[in-house]
């Protein structure tokens, strides 16, 4: 696991000078151990090192045999072995035990088809010197990063936008589009990022520089089958053996590995399988939880009992979050808006677990590959209700929003229920717009500024354009795994661990195992009402009965309590900043807020969506 940056001059010409140093210095926390520089007249690379698999000699930048290929790697290659073992029989001599070396004989061998024989987490550089080609790749998921930027005649990357900015010549101009984009979902689509010049390479895509010009190509996608199970059973056995071979690939390491434990059925199951593949020594887990008054969101006991289960070494943590302090740590963490509270839980998380291991896996992925989240469940009820008159669906949705309150203790069934019936008059795709966004178009008239709405291009594509197909109630996963799970769950699982240099791995977000669980029908997934039916059955040898049964609960934090106490003041301060810098009308931040605070309507993850705005703006713009 690593970090990486680089350049290449595209025109000599307009090329312009690059601190490879302090780029290389700025992403540090990602790799403490060590760190390595290769540089000639055309390109420059750099990585900094977090030690995991053949700790004396994986240093990096990496070479072949006549050191004409160099690579720069973050991330790691689970069948590096397999790859190993075919290219040696092929007449490939490795002068390492580190899964980097795999990536120059494996270019040697099959050229820009390499990404496609990989199965791990990756982004890394390879300069073929002969050629004078840079190639840059990133994982079939996104779950490493990856951001450019053209300046004049020369391409910078980097692991994290910040050593971008570092470059006196960045500019950091607004992109209102992923500005509207961040209010409506509180992340950013990918290739975009808040700042106009810099983009994200996308998942499973390689950029090649070859002869001064940039080529973008995507090597793989998850185009979903017809349902190639005869039956349930089948579905549920290929789920069970794609699962415990993924934990198993995912145990390679020279380094003390550990896991994450929540109280739910995807982090229960990769704690599971490791218990079954750790050669006797007990698996540690770390789990992390509120105070007593917070009890609606805590999923200690839940989290204990199964560590109890499968007596694992565990350490568990209660938290009291200096959030005041703490976000601006969080917002440096990801150089852009993001806005899942849940982030500052898993910045603390990694702190603590990174005393005890190096490695952490976790059941990231689990609910869009397997069926997990309430809104799947919502959008089957959807197309039953859909069949009712629209009349009659505009007139629920009117008294919805007239009547229903949101809870304010952490129960989401109310507000649940009321974003449902809103929600029903609608098309299917804005119905699902709808309930997974942050802020309606509605509010955003109210809440823009009317010079500001005049410099908008609103882009929904990356939720509109895969729900076209013939079925859009099997699209919504597809959806899901191309926008929520790379660019939300994955990036703050990579940012919150890496600023504390822990690694974490997460089998459920594999190749494989999407080829099989993808092509299973929605309706199986969720039966009865029960979300994650199939995989609840595939555990069930594995997974005490309490655990398998246990409905979902989520791993969030009481946000909307602490707005309404303890962080009222500091929050409605940051609202007043925000509302002096143009984008929007202050009497309507002011009314969201006073909302919140009567228990109207549960606006938390809209007001800390514009907190964390606010506190951007003023680390990078100020």
């Amino acid at each position: 696991m690593c970090g990486i940056v680089g350049y290449i001059h595209l025109n000599p010409s307009q090329a312009i000078s690059v601190d490879l140093m302090a780029m290389n210095a700025s992403i540090r926390h990602r790799g403490p151990d060590d760190d390595g520089f290769y540089q000639d007249a055309r390109v420059g690379l750099a990585m900094r090192r977090l030690s995991i698999i053949d700790l004396k000699t994986g240093q990096q930048p990496m070479s072949n045999e006549t050191g004409r290929l160099q690579v720069v790697f973050n991330g790691e290659i689970y069948n590096y072995r397999e790859l190993r073992a075919k290219l040696s029989a092929e007449g490939h001599h490795f002068a390492t035990q580190s899964d980097t070396e795999v990536l120059v004989h494996a270019y040697e061998t099959w050229g820009d088809d390499l990404p496609k024989h990989l199965r791990g987490m990756f982004a890394f550089a390879l300069w073929d010197m002969d050629r004078e080609r840079l190639v840059l790749v990133r994982d079939h998921f996104g779950i490493k990063p990856l951001y450019t930027a053209q300046l004049g005649g020369t391409l910078l990357f980097a692991s994290e936008i910040k050593a971008l900015l570092l470059h006196p010549q960045c500019p950091r101009r607004l992109d209102t589009t992923a500005f509207d984009q961040y209010l409506t979902v509180r992340y950013i689509p990918e290739p975009r990022t808040i700042f106009q010049d810099i983009r994200a390479l996308p998942p499973a895509h390689v950029l090649i520089v070859a002869d001064g010009q940039i080529e973008t190509r995507r090597y793989w996608s998850f185009t979903p089958l017809s349902n190639p199970y005869p039956d349930q059973a089948s579905a549920i056995e290929a789920i069970r053996e794609t699962v415990a071979d993924s934990v198993r690939a995912m145990l390679v390491a020279d380094v003390p590995l550990g896991a994450f434990l929540s109280g739910g059925i995807d982090s229960a199951s990769v704690v599971a399988m490791m218990s079954r593949y750790s050669e006797g020594a007990p698996v540690k887990t770390f789990s992390i939880g509120f105070g007593e008054r917070e009890h609606h969101w805590d999923e200690l006991p839940t989290a204990k009992a199964i560590a109890s289960h499968f007596k694992t070494e565990h350490h568990e943590f209660r938290l009291e979050p200096d959030i005041i302090s703490l976000l601006p740590q969080i917002v440096r963490g990801f150089d852009q808006p993001f806005a899942d509270p849940t982030a500052l839980l898993l910045y603390i998380l990694s702190q603590e677990t990174r005393q005890h291991v190096t490695v952490a896996l976790t059941g990231t992925g689990g609910d869009e590959l397997l069926g997990g989240y309430m809104r799947y469940k919502g959008m089957m009820q959807y197309q039953r209700y859909a069949r009712l008159p629209r009349p009659l669906r505009r007139g629920a949705a009117r008294l919805a929003s007239m009547t229903i309150r949101d809870a304010t203790d952490g129960r989401m069934r109310s507000q649940r229920v009321r974003r449902f019936l809103e929600s029903g008059a609608l098309s299917f795709d804005q119905a699902y717009l709808a309930i997974v966004s942050n802020l309606d178009q509605q509010r955003k008239r109210v809440l823009y500024t009317a010079d500001f709405r005049a410099t908008l291009q609103p882009d929904y594509g990356f939720i509109h354009e895969p729900l076209q197909g013939d079925d859009p109630l099997e699209a919504i996963l597809l959806t899901e795994l191309q926008s929520y799970l790379p660019y939300s769950q994955l990036v703050y699982g990579d940012r919150m661990s890496m600023a504390q240099s822990l690694e974490v791995r997460v089998p459920l977000v594999d190749q494989r195992l999407i080829e099989v669980a993808g092509n299973i029908p929605l309706a199986w997934k969720i039966q009865g009402g029960t979300t994650k039916a199939l995989f609840r059955e595939a555990m069930r040898p594995f997974l005490p009965p309490e655990i398998v049964n246990l409905p979902k609960q989520g791993f969030v934090m009481p946000i909307a309590l602490w707005l309404r106490g303890e962080l009222r003041a500091w929050a409605e301060g940051l609202l007043g900043q925000l509302g002096q810098r143009g984008y929007f009308e202050p009497s309507a931040l002011h009314t969201i807020f006073q909302e919140h605070l009567d228990s109207k309507r549960d606006h938390s993850q809209l007001i800390w969506t514009l907190v964390v705005l606010e506190i951007w703006h003023q680390l990078y713009f100020d």
